[in-house]
Order: C-alpha cells, then sequence, then structure tokens
C-alpha cells in the first residue's frame, strides 16, 4: 500500500483539540503525519495517491454503537456486504451488530461462522452476542467462549432483561472480561402489544400504546445494576425525558452509565405519526421501538445532548423488507434504516445550533469509542488510519435508489439533506469515494 495524501482540508477532532486546516500523510494503513498546510511534504514517486479535501473536514471515522445487519439471515433486508457499503457510504468506520439474527448470536458456533465472514468487510464490525440464549433472559450464555469465539461485547437489544438478578449476574461476566454491555430497556410487561408512544395520538389512531414507564422502570433497573456490581452499562436508544434524568442523576452520583440518542428520536415525534391519507393507517416507516415520544421528550434528549448527558448517537439501523413493512402499522416490524443518514441529520442539529460542529463530531467519534474502551475516535500519530472527509455543503434529496442499503424502509425519503460522506478510509484503505476522482 503505497502513500496517500489528504490535502488542504479542515482536521476536525475533538478529542485533541484540533481544528484547522491541514494535510494528513497515512502510510502502510496508519497516520504518519498531520502538518500545518505550509509544510514541505517530500515526494514518493510512483507511490502517493492524492485526495484533495480542499473545502471538506477531516475528522476521525464514525463508530456506530448499534447497527442490525441482519446477517445471519435470509438476506432479504440486509446482508454484512450491504450493510457495510451503507456504513462506508454514511462515514462509519467501526459498526457494532446487533445479536437478534437468525439464528441468534447465542453460540460460539454461530459467532466463529459470523466473524469469519467479518474478516472480508469493508469497515470493521464489532459482534455483539446474546446476554441469553435465544434472548429469552432465563439464564447467561457462556461469556468466555463467546468472546473466544469472536464477539466483543455483549447486548439483550431488541428484547431487554427483565429478571435483575440474570442482569447483575451479566454486569459481573462483563466487568470481569473489560467488555461492554449494552442494554436495550424495555420492560415487557409494561409494553407488550404495543405499537407506538401511548397517549392522544395512540387513541387517536386506535393503535396499541408502549408507555414511557416501560423504557424509565428498565433504565431504573439498569442503574440499579451498574450501582450495585459497580460495572459500567451502557443505555441504548433512550427515547424519553424521564429516562434520561434518571442517567442525569446517576452520572451526578459518580455511577458507571452511558447512554446513547438515536439520529429518528432527535428530529421527529409521535405527532409526525400521522394517517398517509383518507382511510389509509400511518406509515410504517415511522413504527420503532423505542417509539417515536412526544415533542416535550424530543427536546430533552435535544437538551441532553448539548449538556453532555447523552455520550453518543447511534443510528439502531434496522432494516425490513418491502414486503414486511407493507403490512401495515399494526403487524410491521419494528425498526429504520439509520446509516446513510445520521450524518446529515447530525448535522441539522448543528446548522439550527443546537450542538456545536465539535460536540457533533464528538458524538460520532470519541464518545462512542469511549463507551466500548476502544483507543479509537481520533486522528492520533501512529494510529490506525480511520478517517471521514466530510463534504458539507453536497445538499441532496434522499431517495430509494440512492441508498446502499438492500432495504428502504426510512420516513426520511424525500427530505433536503445537507452534507455526506466524501471519502471513508479504514486502515488507510478507501471503503467509501463519492464518485470523487483523486489525481
Amino acid at each position: 500500500m503505497g502513500r496517500l495524501l489528504i490535502l488542504g482540508g479542515t482536521v476536525i477532532d475533538p478529542a485533541a483539540n484540533v481544528y484547522r486546516r491541514m494535510n494528513v500523510i497515512v502510510e502502510r494503513g496508519t497516520i504518519a503525519a498531520i502538518l500545518p498546510l505550509g509544510a514541505r511534504i517530500a515526494p514518493e514517486k510512483g507511490t502517493d495517491r492524492v485526495l484533495d479535501a480542499a473545502g471538506t473536514w477531516v475528522v476521525p471515522g464514525f463508530i456506530d454503537l448499534h447497527v442490525h445487519l441482519r446477517d445471519p439471515g435470509p438476506g432479504d433486508a440486509e446482508t454484512l456486504a450491504s450493510g457495510t457499503r451503507a456504513a462506508a457510504a454514511g462515514g462509519f468506520g467501526t459498526i457494532v451488530c446487533m445479536p437478534n439474527t437468525n439464528p441468534i448470536l447465542d453460540t460460539p458456533a454461530v459467532m466463529a461462522e459470523l466473524a469469519g465472514r467479518i474478516r472480508k468487510s469493508k469497515v470493521r464490525v464489532l459482534p455483539a452476542a446474546a446476554i441469553s440464549p435465544g434472548l429469552l433472559g432465563k439464564r447467561l450464555t457462556d461469556f468466555a467462549a463467546l468472546l473466544e469465539s469472536g464477539a466483543f461485547c455483549f447486548s439483550d437489544d431488541g428484547v431487554g432483561t427483565a429478571r435483575l438478578p440474570l442482569l447483575k449476574r451479566a454486569l459481573r461476566q462483563t466487568k470481569r472480561s473489560g467488555r461492554p454491555l449494552l442494554l436495550h430497556c424495555e420492560d415487557p410487561a409494561l409494553s407488550r402489544g404495543g405499537v407506538l408512544h401511548g397517549g392522544p395520538r395512540a387513541r387517536q389512531l386506535g393503535l396499541p400504546g408502549i408507555s414511557a414507564s416501560s423504557e424509565v422502570e428498565a433504565v431504573r433497573r439498569a442503574i440499579s445494576a451498574a450501582e450495585e456490581v459497580c460495572g459500567p452499562v451502557h443505555i441504548q436508544h433512550v427515547s424519553c425525558a424521564a429516562s434520561l434524568e434518571l442517567i442525569r442523576r446517576a452520572k451526578r452520583r459518580k455511577i458507571p452509565v452511558t447512554c446513547e440518542v438515536t439520529p429518528h428520536h432527535l428530529h421527529l415525534s409521535v405527532d409526525h405519526v400521522v394517517c398517509r391519507a383518507a382511510g389509509d393507517g400511518p406509515d410504517p416507516d415511522l413504527k420503532m421501538n423505542p417509539p417515536l415520544r412526544s415533542e416535550a421528550d424530543r427536546r430533552a434528549l435535544l437538551s441532553g445532548l448539548a449538556d453532555g448527558t447523552v455520550d453518543a448517537i447511534a443510528t439502531d439501523h434496522a432494516p425490513h423488507s418491502a414486503a414486511r413493512k407493507a403490512q401495515g402499522f399494526l403487524r410491521a416490524p419494528f425498526g429504520i434504516l439509520g446509516l446513510e443518514t445520521a450524518l446529515p441529520l447530525t448535522l441539522q442539529l448543528v446548522w439550527s445550533g443546537v450542538i456545536s460542529l465539535t460536540r457533533a463530531i464528538w458524538l460520532l467519534t470519541r464518545g462512542p469509542a469511549t463507551v466500548l474502551g476502544l483507543d479509537a475516535g481520533t486522528l492520533r500519530v501512529g494510529a490506525p488510519a480511520d478517517i471521514t472527509v466530510v463534504d458539507p455543503d453536497r445538499a441532496y434529496r434522499l431517495e430509494a435508489r440512492g441508498l446502499k442499503s438492500i432495504a428502504k424502509n426510512t420516513p426520511f425519503l424525500g427530505w433536503d439533506l445537507v452534507g455526506s460522506a466524501k471519502w471513508t478510509l479504514v486502515a488507510g484503505r478507501i471503503a467509501h469515494s463519492l464518485n470523487t476522482p483523486s489525481r
């Protein structure tokens, strides 16, 4: 691999407090130097590849804590190949894939098979193994064997763990191994059968509701486990103000808890769930779990981004086939795409003054890296060259034909967006290029 030069871009690295136009030199897959614009770069005849980054931002490669690749699975909604292409197109160099696949990632054999295929991926894929066999929450999986077979961390995503004793045992295991425990906070006794945030809109549409208390009680349980075991827990896709306040208070008490929010919960509320036309039901692409909450909840999440309570933005990328989503709001599965819209939707929060640009980059890079315990999310000389080059001015309308994912289930189709990944580098290799020639 020859030398690669990224020239003239504005380097933004919140972890290193860097925000200035500079040149980045990549050699043998690592960051060899970051130099002022006027510094001389000795040519290496015949080996240099140059990316003209003028007018762009050069930032650490994005890290997504929460992705559903649906692999292993039938392949009608997503595969390892298509999902990692979507990740690279969205600027993500590292993703964590969830265990609720078919079959579930709950045995060493299934994990080892996936881990073998991951080695050929366009981006870094860190698999999360299931906390319990079948994600049934009855007993623990073999954590040590799963780690040996390729698991990076553990999660109960898609279901949640209702039993506090089991949750504490899982936390003791992950604390011992130093690997993260990622929790889907939902109390099934309070949410069973629901499809939409409980309240006036659900009653108006005649749909069964999911109360905020379903999430809040599970968050309370997770914090209790973290406090008793003195081990870190990460709370996935926080959706309501009361949950966020519990996390905020826990952090003040130095309880080791972190959390993520999704772009869709930051931009949409239950008020967006309306019937598409007379006699037609609401759009199933607005059905996700946790559901879109109230406008007051959405604003509370924005405040949590700004005040530091939220540690990361994660997509909860959840592809589904068109046939499954076409079953109507009541029967359609939960979830929407997220990998290819996270960057422009996050930048909208910058343009509207909710958060600063450096805070936005932190939430996509160093924040998630810290949750995962990775020495990543920063542009450090000698580190692997995981770099995202962002075109902040690219304006486009989101269309299904432009998506890399097999599935197209996103409520943001037709939205006018600004900002995209121009190049995504993983260990110095270009995993994504926005059809822009290099010289």
